[in-house]
C-alpha cells in the first residue's frame, strides 16, 4: 500500500502558496479511476487518462498510490469499511436474530449500493486483475465481513429461531449474492427505494430461515 498517504501534495491556489488538501486529492483520484474504469475498464484506462481528469499529476498519483492496482484496492477499501462499520453496529445490537439478519441486510448489503453503486460494480467487474498479493489483503476485510453475517445467521439457529438448512457460512454467502449483485439492475429512480428493496429482500430471506 502507498505509504503517509494522508499527507499530501495540493494543488497551488492563485497567487498564493501550494494549499495541502490531501483527502480531495486522494478522492478527487479515486473518482476518476472509478468513473473511467466504468466505462473503459480496469485495462483500458491508464495512469495518464486518470489524473488527467483528475486535475492532478502523476506525482500526486503516486504520492498516494503505489500502482493502478493499489488505486483499486483503495476503492474496494472505501465502500467496505463503510460496510464493515454498518455491520458491527447491527451486531452490538440488542435484538433477536431474525430481527438482526433483516436489519444487516437493509442497512448493510443494499443501503451501501445507494452511495457505492459505481465503486462496487467496478470492483466486482474488475477484481480478476488483482494479484494475489493484493487480494489477499482485500481478502481479510471481506471474511471479517462474511463472519458478520455467519455470526447473525449462527445466533438464530442456536436460539431456535433460523432452521438448520446447512452450513450457516453456506448460507451467508446467498444473502449476501443475492445482495450485492444488484448492482446490475438497480436504479435509484425505480418504483421502490433502495431500502423498500432492502426490506423487501430482509423479509425473503427471514421468513425463508425462520422456523
Amino acid at each position: 500500500m502507498a505509504t503517509e498517504r494522508k499527507k499530501g501534495l495540493g494543488r497551488r491556489s492563485r497567487g498564493g502558496p501550494v494549499r495541502r488538501d490531501p483527502d480531495a486529492t486522494r478522492a478527487a483520484l479515486r473518482k476518476s479511476a472509478v468513473t473511467l474504469f466504468e466505462k473503459y475498464g480496469y485495462e483500458g484506462t491508464s495512469v495518464q487518462q486518470i489524473v488527467d481528469k483528475a486535475g492532478r499529476t502523476k506525482g500526486a498519483f503516486y504520492h498516494y498510490f503505489e500502482s493502478k492496482e493499489d488505486l483499486l484496492r483503495d476503492v474496494h477499501d472505501e465502500f467496505i469499511d463503510y460496510q464493515l462499520e454498518r455491520a458491527h453496529a447491527v451486531l452490538k445490537r440488542d435484538a433477536p436474530a431474525d430481527e438482526l439478519l433483516a436489519q444487516l441486510v437493509t442497512e448493510v448489503l443494499m443501503e451501501p449500493l445507494g452511495i457505492y453503486k459505481s465503486e462496487i460494480s467496478v470492483y466486482l467487474q474488475e477484481q480478476r486483475f488483482l494479484s494475489d498479493a493484493a487480494f489477499d489483503e482485500i481478502r481479510v476485510k471481506r471474511d471479517e465481513f462474511e463472519n458478520c453475517v455467519v455470526q447473525i445467521i449462527q445466533r438464530g439457529v442456536d436460539t431456535g429461531i433460523f432452521k438448520e438448512l446447512g452450513p450457516a457460512r453456506l448460507v451467508a454467502f446467498g444473502v449476501i449474492g443475492m445482495c450485492a449483485w444488484s448492482h446490475t439492475w438497480l436504479d435509484s429512480g425505480g418504483e421502490l427505494s433502495v431500502r423498500e428493496i432492502g426490506d423487501m429482500f430482509g423479509k425473503i430471506v427471514v421468513d425463508g430461515l425462520r422456523v
